[in-house]
């Protein structure tokens, strides 16, 4: 909401507001992972067969990863890539410095204040979301169940 300038969702009315207040007033359409991937228009109403929808789309499409276990994704995106990381070393290197860096060295990222469970603006997100934070739940099951299967796959090819 308060510095990300180069987004095309930008606004700069909203560089002073708080997550509360831009809940409650602006944030109008929930459950946007499950429409999109669901295949709905963004003022259409999510359901739980659109929610059955979106997690069908992620598990036969995407190799999921999670941000707060960055290394473990990028390891496994790299196996499905078939990207060694030996005869590319230095550009993936350079790659992953650049994006990934330390501290404030890393592009196209901000801290963001974190809410507590039970928060007056967790509470609002979470009632109007409650279908994508059901799918994250699934991502999460599945970000495990796909560990198995990347690294049978990655056995596979270094034998």
């Amino acid at each position: 909401l308060q510095k990300a300038d180069w987004e095309k969702s930008y606004r700069p009315e909203w560089a002073d507001m708080s997550i509360l207040e831009w809940a409650e007033k602006h944030n109008k359409e929930g459950n946007v992972m499950v429409k999109k991937l669901a295949g709905l228009k963004f003022h259409d109403t999510a359901t739980e067969a659109a929610l059955r929808l979106a997690m069908r789309t992620i598990e036969k499409r995407f190799v999921v990863g999670l941000t707060d276990n960055m290394k473990e994704s990028i390891r496994r995106f790299n196996i499905v890539m078939n990207i060694d990381g030996k005869s590319q070393r230095s550009q993936i290197r350079t790659c992953m410095r650049k994006f990934f860096g330390h501290g404030t060295l890393k592009t196209n990222s901000n801290p963001h204040p974190k809410l507590e469970p039970g928060s007056p603006a967790w509470d609002v997100l979470a009632r109007d979301n409650a279908l994508d934070i059901q799918l994250y739940e699934y991502i999460l099951v599945l970000f495990d169940q796909q560990g198995e299967v990347i690294d049978s796959y990655a056995r596979g090819i270094s034998q």
